[in-house]
């Protein structure tokens, strides 16, 4: 009995050691959205200008923009986690399953649904300032850019 509260503690463990590196990613993500949509926002500089110009109101393009950097954090974040129990499973099936027979494996999914939240939060943060940038640009200003 001793060593099953060993090896649940050493798996406690890694569990929290993977969910601490889960943290930075997550810190280099946002870091990596607020790049991308700040680039987005200086190359569709035109695209921008046009929509305000057609009737595209400040809010609605602030919205447009913060939409974008959510769908884009969710949609990483869903499909890091898809490989991640992927290969989690695999690591199991194959480590886990031989040394331990009776061991069970448990996704965390509440855990994973938290993370998403977090994330798209995240990703709605790290729009503020590109996003605001881009409302800032008149119609008029931004159709004479080249």
């Amino acid at each position: 009995m001793r060593t099953w509260e060993s090896l649940d503690r050493q798996l406690g463990t890694y569990t929290w050691s993977a969910l601490g590196l889960l943290g930075i990613a997550v810190v280099i993500a946002l870091i990596g959205i607020a790049n991308t949509l700040g680039l987005s926002v200086l190359e569709r500089a035109r695209e921008h200008a046009m929509l305000r110009a057609l009737g595209l109101t400040r809010g609605r393009l602030r919205w447009m923009l913060a939409t974008e950097a959510v769908l884009l954090s969710v949609v990483a974040t869903v499909l890091g986690t898809v490989i991640g129990v992927g290969f989690a499973w695999v690591g199991y099936e194959t480590v886990v399953t031989r040394a331990l027979r009776g061991a069970a494996m448990r996704v965390p999914w509440w855990s994973l649904v938290v993370v998403v939240v977090i994330v798209a939060l995240a990703g709605l943060v790290a729009a503020v300032v590109p996003t605001r940038r881009a409302a800032r640009v008149t119609p008029a200003a931004g159709l004479s850019l080249d």
